[in-house]
């Protein structure tokens, strides 16, 4: 299936997007698709097509993240919201949606749809970074502080060991190299969405959720996060797939995206 690739307007500039499958009558409500820090909605690129089944599927840039415009270098999850709420608007107009994330994309999710109320009729959220706020606190200033940009190679090490090193082997290196060079064109801003995630008050918000939720839980460092989700999100659903163990959007992709849908379908 074709992923097709546009634009939208937002509060903060152009929203870029990618979009598999078609709105149609009998369809199931459209599926926006939230991305991982610190990855562009190129990281749903082998999913997207998976997840089209029966129903439209979109997966949006952040705010000054891969092709949409936004200058912030310490922006919010809040902040993206609003940027998602317009694009969903324009997209869907007035009909249900739901809702996906994986890693920092559940927050997005969460924030996404506590804004638009009933209008999500369901959320899927994969691997939650639903850390306390001492383990917030205390990684915060590593991984979200903005990205000091130099001449020097060894600056992109941690870039490289994320998209390239620590790839399954299954995963071909053409896809690693997209996944590298899709951080790095962020600049300074590699590191925003991190900043977003952890600065994000998960207690609070998670607490104020009445959507219908799933949770996918893999066999990760976030299984305990995810696990901390379940118990703030009023009857949220727990699913614990331990026998995927990386590369949940891609060489996992096949079963992901199958419990994704049994969830919404189901």
């Amino acid at each position: 299936m074709m992923i097709r690739k546009g634009y939208s307007d937002g509060p903060e500039g152009q929203i870029h997007w990618r979009m598999a499958g078609a709105a149609a009558a009998g369809n199931a409500p459209d599926l926006y698709c939230f991305s991982p820090a610190p990855f562009s909605s190129i990281a749903y690129e082998a999913i997207l097509p998976k997840l089209a089944s029966g129903r439209r599927v979109i997966a949006p840039d952040y705010p000054g993240q891969g092709g949409s415009s936004g200058r912030s270098a310490e922006p919010s999850i809040e902040q993206y919201t609003r940027s998602m709420c317009a694009l969903i608007e324009t997209l869907s107009g007035e009909e249900a949606v739901t809702l996906t994330g994986f890693h920092s994309g559940c927050l997005v999710a969460v924030e996404t749809a506590l804004k638009l109320g009933k209008r999500v009729s369901q959320i899927v959220l994969v691997d939650v970074p639903a850390f306390d706020p001492e383990t917030r606190a205390k990684y915060l200033p590593a991984v979200g502080s903005p990205f000091a940009v130099s001449a020097e190679l060894c600056g992109l090490e941690k870039a490289w060991e994320r998209a390239v090193v620590s790839r399954l082997d299954s995963q071909p290196i053409e896809r690693s190299l997209e996944m590298f060079a899709d951080q790095v064109a962020n600049g300074q801003r590699q590191n925003a969405t991190f900043h977003a995630a952890f600065t994000y008050d998960v207690e609070a918000r998670f607490k104020r959720l009445t959507r219908p939720t799933t949770i996918m839980a893999t066999q990760s460092m976030l299984l305990e996060p995810s696990r901390r989700a379940t118990e703030l999100i009023d009857g949220a659903k727990l699913i614990e797939r331990l026998d995927i163990q990386g590369s949940v959007l891609d060489q996992n992709a096949p079963i992901t995206a199958k419990e994704i849908l049994d969830s919404l379908d189901g």
